[in-house]
């Protein structure tokens, strides 16, 4: 998981502690805080410890979710680039543009040929499942409703779920303040 590492930078200079400190108040390794300040992942385990450390809940030391695609074109490259992802999010605005890409892709390649519009869905089906996937996980909902595609009329059932807004929980706000005073 994603650990916010300028927040564990902050957090720890409030304290006015070394790295070495850190990782005596927390039980992790010294490298461990070195990595985890460097932006790489964290075990759950290590979130808890440096909570524990720093007095503040564990949530907090997640890292946010990546700002959502700002252009069209930005949803498509992202739709297209996490073809095989079907675990995480995708937001209305990224799935729905992504649709629209795939529709007009399947659209001009029916006009050219028949032969064209069947590679067309081959080669769009993984990217539109996962991407159908993410949304509905961002929605609350399973990626078994995907099934009703498959169902005369089942289509509306799936297209409904997808136009559901996030399920996410909001951001809480930290509690601890983390400028020196």
């Amino acid at each position: 998981m994603k650990i916010d590492s300028n927040l564990v930078k902050k957090l720890r200079t409030a304290e006015n502690w070394s790295q070495e400190q850190l990782s005596e108040k927390s039980g992790l390794s010294l490298r461990t805080i070195q990595r985890l300040e460097n932006g790489g992942n964290a075990s759950i385990e290590s979130v808890r410890a440096l909570a524990a450390a720093f007095g503040v809940d564990a949530n907090e030391l997640m890292a946010n979710e990546p700002e959502p695609p700002q252009t069209p074109l930005d949803a498509v490259k992202t739709g297209l680039s996490e073809f095989a992802n079907f675990s995480g999010t995708a937001t209305r605005f990224e799935y729905w543009w992504f649709l629209a890409f795939m529709v007009l892709v399947t659209a001009v390649a029916t006009i050219l040929h028949d032969k064209a519009y069947q590679i067309a869905w081959v080669i769009l089906l993984l990217p539109f499942l996962a991407a159908s996937t993410r949304r509905l996980n961002d929605a609350g909902h399973s990626l078994w409703w995907q099934f009703f595609w498959l169902v005369p009329f089942g289509q509306i059932i799936v297209l409904y779920l997808l136009a559901q807004p996030s399920h996410g929980q909001p951001d809480s706000p930290v509690t601890k303040s983390i400028d020196p005073a």
